[in-house]
């Protein structure tokens, strides 16, 4: 599987801010990175995938920071809130972008596995949301959370996954209500048939070509997503350019969800 990546000047400008992207060693989560730090901003990565950080890190063009730990461990919080204010003094953008996803049936579900799920997705958000109201308050920053078209319910087989992105969803629109009066903007995106390392498993049980081939067909645009696609919405609401734009939860999707 190849999947391309292009970051080019969007029109968009971070510099001298500071942001904190979740879940930063691939995918989404690492272009995402990629684009912050070419709009200027010094980004810190974390993901439980340190030595992958390190490698995204050194080809940064700003100042960045890696922390490695895991969200499903109480004390990462905590962690996260306290390197980034040691390193930077403040943060102006919180992507909420690691997430726990299991797809199986309902009767095989496990407690532990409906609870990492919603630990991961739901709960460590809302803490590391909170963790740092009041220096986002005092930036007059921004949160993007990043949530999946699969809370609509559509996807099948995926019930723990589906209600932590649906609760997300719920937890954007209220935080923007809570803290517009502090100036703190908070969105989300939810992308929908994204091609990520996610989708590998998938692809070598059942054969790339037959599953790119199946899947594309419920998107009216006729392709894949990337992620470059995802992060370039995530950056456009974490700017200035989306100055009005709050509690929303922006689909990207091709229009999968209009069928």
């Amino acid at each position: 599987m190849q999947v391309s990546c292009q970051y080019g000047d969007m029109g968009w400008d971070f510099d001298g801010k500071v942001a904190v992207v979740t879940g930063a060693s691939r995918g989404i989560g690492e272009a995402t990175v990629r684009a912050l730090d070419a709009g200027g901003a010094r980004v810190v990565l974390v993901s439980r995938s340190g030595s992958t950080l390190n490698e995204i890190a050194s080809g940064l063009a700003n100042d960045s920071l890696v922390i490695d730990c895991d969200l499903s461990d109480d004390e990462s919080v905590s962690v996260i809130r306290e390197c980034t204010l040691d390193k930077f003094e403040r943060i102006d953008v919180l992507v909420n972008n690691a997430a726990v996803e299991r797809n199986e049936p309902a009767h095989r579900a496990t407690a532990a596995a409906i609870d990492e799920t919603l630990l991961v997705n739901l709960r460590q958000v809302f803490m590391l949301c909170s963790a740092f109201a009041k220096d986002l308050f005092a930036t007059q920053g921004n949160v993007v959370n990043v949530t999946s078209t699969a809370a609509a319910g559509a996807g099948g087989t995926q019930g723990a996954y589906a209600a932590s992105k649906g609760g997300l969803n719920t937890l954007t629109k209220n935080l923007s209500n809570e803290w517009a009066n502090k100036r703190v903007r908070c969105n989300a995106v939810a992308p929908g048939l994204v091609l990520t390392e996610m989708w590998e498993p998938t692809f070598e049980k059942l054969g790339e070509q037959t599953v790119m081939e199946a899947f594309v067909k419920r998107v009216p645009l006729g392709k894949w997503g990337t992620p470059e696609e995802i992060a370039n919405v995530i950056c456009f609401l974490a700017s200035e350019l989306a100055s009005y734009v709050t509690g929303q939860v922006v689909r990207v999707d091709g229009g999968m969800l209009n069928l």
